[in-house]
């Protein structure tokens, strides 16, 4: 069995790095068509260098989950292949940390979303703004969208495939193709390693079924764990510019897709892993910071923009002139230490999350075992 590389203190904060930007720039976009109008009707007087390296620069929401898509199948995906290279991997430990990973933010995720939701229908849908679909941000209908089998079908991962996403909260989509790439990729590990293939390979299948038209996604997924396999090379600075300028056109090309941008991400990863410079360490904390926060920033950002914007714009968008960039700045800053402050209570708490969720399930075993000897 194949052995992932080990990951050095320095690659750990370039993915770091690359987490922290990715959820940046999924925000960003979503700060960018929430308040301000589409390139196309900038009216001439506002069009200048800097908003159009704005508008640039606030384009690749979607882009950046692809990217969150390789570096999830690089972390975990190598992990999965270490405990079993190891002969350590157990569907109870693997289960209980990817749901204290997932939920420890999740759950207050959706309580929160519902409450920004229920406050902005209640005080600022006179426009109807909870009642339309929030295109180009997705078809999703917000004021339809909040039912308690929505609710529930979105903590076990279900939106998009039986119920749409909870409430306003449209990047919740991608969590679907998260949790399923988790429990698939095991399964196909262990089908090619252990006995009882057919038994792992009907559990795959079904989650293939479930999975359909997002397979490529995980395809996307498997290039991150195909990096973590190769082992250490040197090689010339030289690609890892190259590998920069291609990502950079799987990303501003009009025909880039997502399977461009996985290919030339990973591509990038790969031969950022190689760079063993010592970092700056007020550099290196900062990144680590930034990331801390990121998976907080992606689930709670969305309804809580959505609020301000039903509040303060409700019926058309801005032009980009200093004053708006300079109101959208303070609102970005606003949201952000809104995500941070809720990230010191939930995710930042993964760890004792994990050890209650473990110590929970071993106490529950003995009393069930004690209850069964009487």
């Amino acid at each position: 069995m194949l052995s992932p590389r080990p990951v050095s203190a320095t690659s750990s904060v370039y993915l770091d790095l690359f987490r922290a930007l990715a959820a940046l720039a999924v925000f960003s976009s979503h700060v960018r068509q929430f308040f301000f109008v589409d390139y196309s009707h900038i009216q001439p007087q506002h069009l200048n260098v800097f908003v159009r390296i704005f508008y640039f620069l606030t384009r690749f929401g979607r882009q950046s989950v692809m990217i969150f898509f390789v570096l999830s199948g690089f972390l975990i995906g190598s992990s999965v292949l270490r405990k079993v290279h190891e002969k350590r991997f157990s569907w109870r430990d693997y289960s209980l940390d990817r749901a204290a990973r997932l939920y420890t933010v999740l759950l207050p995720g959706l309580l929160l979303g519902a409450l920004w939701d229920t406050i902005g229908i209640h005080l600022f849908n006179a426009t109807g703004i909870y009642s339309a679909e929030l295109r180009p941000l997705g078809p999703n209908v917000p004021i339809y969208q909040r039912s308690f089998l929505d609710f529930v079908g979105n903590l076990f991962f279900l939106q998009t495939r039986l119920v749409p996403v909870f409430g306003s909260n449209s990047p919740l989509w991608s969590l679907f193709n998260e949790a399923w790439y988790y429990v698939l990729f095991p399964l196909l590990v262990l089908f090619l390693i252990r006995k009882r293939r057919i038994y792992y390979l009907l559990l795959a299948a079904a989650c293939l079924f479930v999975l359909r038209e997002q397979t490529l996604g995980f395809i996307i997924w498997l290039f991150g764990c195909v990096v973590s396999l190769i082992k250490e090379r040197r090689g010339p600075l030289t690609w890892l510019f190259i590998s920069v300028c291609t990502l950079a056109l799987a990303i501003a090309l009009p025909f880039g897709n997502d399977l461009a941008i996985g290919i030339s991400f990973a591509f990038l990863l790969y031969w950022t892993l190689q760079l063993d410079r010592p970092i700056n360490s007020v550099v290196s904390n900062c990144v680590k910071s930034c990331a801390a926060f990121s998976y907080s920033l992606y689930i709670l950002h969305f309804p809580a923009l959505f609020l301000i914007r039903a509040a303060f714009t409700p019926r058309e968008h801005w032009q980009p002139d200093a004053r708006h960039l300079l109101y959208s700045a303070g609102i970005s800053a606003a949201v952000l230490l809104y995500c941070y402050l809720v990230s010191l209570v939930t995710e930042a708490k993964t760890p004792i999350v994990r050890a209650w969720m473990h110590a929970t399930y071993i106490a529950i075993n003995k009393s069930c075992f004690r209850d069964a000897r009487r």
